[in-house]
């Protein structure tokens, strides 16, 4: 006679603590150019994502606008093929192109099946290196952002987030640049073709693959992007910018009859390879990072002043900072920042409880596995380690300082990155009351 098992389904099951994540590292090689290629292969389904990655940013351009605009339009044609061509030839195929420009780089990607990749694969050369800006798509593209830039001035939301890094860095630096209308009408196409010329190029490139690779596509890769025929001589190296905050701290910037006030607040901070960066993220979790974060509990939960409120932590190239941010009603807005310096001055002068502290490192061990799930995250999580100039040792000690981390140590943090003096604010609405 068997025995029957009863679940206890009152007790919780232990949680699993990893003391190290086991990660899956980029292959690295080259092409014959000197382009560095780093693959993920790995995965159970036959997909594959290539990404080339170029010093085309908002670092790198010396007019406004001039990265985004030539990042968005690669594929609005070339010297073969129109818009429609392109497009149509990548659905036939079922695959599709992901462009994006950043401050500090942009990228081209291509997601394909694997047994149609080396079929797609010209296409994506052909818009890397013969993108040709055809006027009429220049035309379309800036009147749709010219468009959009007039409504989204209208709502604080995004006047604030376009406004408030230039506090932190001033609107020279092009971390803090405010874009005005006036820069959509300088666009032309010449410095689109000049942009394109000299930072899409080989001598400025890398590689990441990630999905089931196989060796015949690595070598038709090569063919495709290896060779020496789109090497820039002009590709220049990314100088340093002068950082130059706001004296005043506060702002405030009146949008008559809005119902809602938007709230920036934040700070400078440090780069990615800081000592203190793995502790302050943690700390910005407990803070604002998460749905049940402190900020939430208390603006959202308790008082009712918003929908939502976050916190978050920026890591560039040449700088890091810190910010919040949220929409209040304009009635609650005083409040609400009251409320906000009081959560910071919280984490400054009171120990975390152990239970709190325990929470929020079970909720960031499950996001470390959760972000590493997959080919295409695990070559995303290279790229931001890459990007910074460190390596997946980045990671481990990420693990090992989220195991040990205490109370008092992040009391420590809050009390050198947290202190009211030290924080910029604006706010963007009606007038408070």
């Amino acid at each position: 006679m068997e025995t029957e098992v009863r679940l206890d389904r009152h007790t919780m099951p232990a949680l699993g603590k990893p003391s190290k994540i086991d990660i899956l590292h980029a292959a690295e090689s080259k092409l014959p150019n000197g382009i560095p290629l780093y693959s993920v292969n790995t995965g159970t389904q036959d997909v594959v994502k290539i990404e080339l990655i170029f010093p085309a940013g908002t670092l790198q351009q010396n007019l406004p606008l001039v990265a985004d605009t030539t990042n968005a339009l690669l594929e609005e044609g070339t010297a073969k093929h129109s818009s429609e061509e392109i497009a149509s030839m990548l659905d036939y195929y079922g695959s599709f192109l992901e462009t994006s420009s950043h401050h500090d780089y942009a990228s081209v990607a291509l997601y394909s099946l694997g047994k149609h990749v080396n079929k797609v694969l010209p296409i994506l050369e052909e818009i890397v290196k013969e993108a040709s800006f055809p006027k009429e798509e220049i035309d379309v593209y800036l009147t749709n952002k010219k468009q959009r830039y007039l409504v989204e001035e209208k709502k604080v939301r995004v006047v604030a987030a376009r406004n408030f890094p230039a506090l932190l860095f001033g609107n020279n630096h092009p971390y803090g640049h405010v874009v005005t209308l006036d820069e959509y009408e300088a666009i032309n196409r010449d410095q689109l073709l000049n942009f394109h010329r000299s930072h899409y190029a080989s001598n400025g490139c890398a590689i990441i693959v990630a999905g089931k690779i196989k060796d015949q596509f690595l070598n038709t890769l090569s063919d495709s992007f290896g060779g020496s025929n789109w090497k820039a001589d002009d590709l220049k190296k990314t100088g340093e910018f002068a950082i130059s905050p706001n004296a005043e701290k506060k702002h405030y910037m009146p949008k008559d009859k809005a119902l809602q006030s938007a709230i920036r607040m934040g700070r400078m901070l440090f780069h990615k390879n800081h000592p203190d960066a793995i502790p302050f993220q943690i700390l910005n979790v407990i803070l604002g990072g998460y749905f049940g974060s402190r900020l939430m509990s208390n603006i959202r939960e308790d008082k009712g002043y918003t929908y939502g409120i976050s916190s978050g932590v920026v890591f560039l190239q040449q700088a890091g900072y810190f910010q919040i941010a949220s929409e209040v009603g304009s009635d609650v807005c005083d409040k609400a920042l009251v409320e906000i310096y009081k959560e910071m001055d919280r984490l400054c002068n009171e120990p975390i409880p152990q239970d709190e502290l325990q929470l929020v490192k079970n909720y960031l061990r499950g996001n470390v596995l959760r972000s590493m799930d997959g080919p295409f995250a695990l070559a995303e999580r290279f790229k931001q380690v890459w990007l910074h100039g460190l390596d997946y040792s980045y990671y481990e000690k990420y693990i090992s300082t989220l195991a040990e981390i205490t109370s008092k140590q992040l009391q420590d943090i809050a009390g050198k990155y947290l202190q009211k003096d030290s924080i910029y604010e604006m706010v963007v609405g009606s007038k408070k009351a």
